[in-house]
């Protein structure tokens, strides 16, 4: 079966619970903490595994610290290979902070496995991939271009051999801090877009999610995936004039972290079994609640 490189980070998650968002000088206790395996990456890649998708998770681990060996231990509990090791790196940490109402906010720590390199691809039988996913988050990185050139390589090459590869691209919460001339080389990657109804507001300019949609998927040629959490998701395919609701499924939220990246797993891993862009949507819809009823971004 043909294979998805996974491109992002795998990092640890420190989920920690509190009473409310403490303010400036303001100390608050929380009441539970967690550490568990995380980053958009590996939770795409997570969400494939469930799938028996095929994929390789390009996600470049530290050689030394507790972080980086604490990914190794959960990376081989899972059967996952290490891609790559960072000499002389550390890994870093996102502290995941969850109020009494279920809001996050985030403190990330960027390190070893922010880092790019072509190199680290030199073992790849390209032939062998379908599918590339790749996030936002790196991209504020400074080897961010590197990432996008390397990427519209690998398609161009792809299509001079006559195979189609699909480009899937999450543009997550930091989209506006990508520089405008990276954004516009990554709509020449005509990527499925996947991202939720903010961000689909803050790339577009757009007033409403219905015309974000529409505007986006103009600008990439292809189709897109809007989310919209209870309330499913919206998609307009591409070379038409409206979009689709896909009804949403109801769940005993616990934790809405990494939900949009197993949704978006379950998506490419339907796609590349043929199903159409509609039941590929609803089938991720129904995986994303299991795991908002968790506290783990995959199930």
């Amino acid at each position: 079966m043909a294979k998805t490189l996974v491109i992002g980070a795998t990092c640890v998650d420190m989920i920690i619970h509190v009473k409310k968002f403490p303010d400036v000088g303001e100390d608050v206790n929380f009441h539970d903490e967690k550490m568990s395996v995380g980053g958009t990456a590996f939770n795409v890649a997570r969400a494939l595994q469930s799938q028996n998708s095929e994929f390789i998770l390009c996600s470049p681990i530290g050689e030394k610290g507790a972080y980086a060996e604490f990914i190794k231990t959960e990376l081989s509990k899972n059967k996952i290979p290490i891609f790559a090791e960072v000499a002389g790196r550390e890994n870093g940490v996102c502290i995941c902070l969850i109020n009494e109402k279920n809001e996050h906010a985030f403190l990330c720590s960027h390190k070893a496995e922010y880092v790019f390199d072509e190199k680290f691809f030199s073992k790849i039988n390209f032939r062998e991939i379908d599918s590339i996913y790749f996030s936002g988050l790196e991209l504020e990185e400074a080897n961010a271009e590197n990432e996008i050139d390397f990427i519209a390589r690998v398609k161009s090459e792809a299509q001079k051999s006559g195979r189609e590869l699909k480009i899937f691209f999450d543009p997550t919460s930091r989209i506006n801090f990508i520089k405008k001339n990276l954004v516009e080389k990554i709509f020449a990657l005509n990527p499925i877009l996947h991202l939720n109804e903010q961000e689909a507001l803050d790339l577009s300019g757009e007033n409403s999610y219905e015309a974000a949609a529409a505007r986006l998927s103009q600008l990439c040629k292809n189709d897109l995936i809007l989310t919209l959490g209870k309330d499913g998701a919206y998609i307009f395919e591409r070379g038409e004039n409206c979009g689709k609701k896909v009804a949403g499924v109801v769940a005993n939220v616990v934790s809405t972290i990494g939900c949009g990246d197993a949704h978006l797993g379950i998506c490419i891993a339907q796609i590349k079994n043929g199903a159409s862009l509609y039941d590929a949507v609803l089938k991720a819809n129904e995986y994303a609640a299991k795991v908002a009823q968790t506290e783990s971004a995959s199930i």
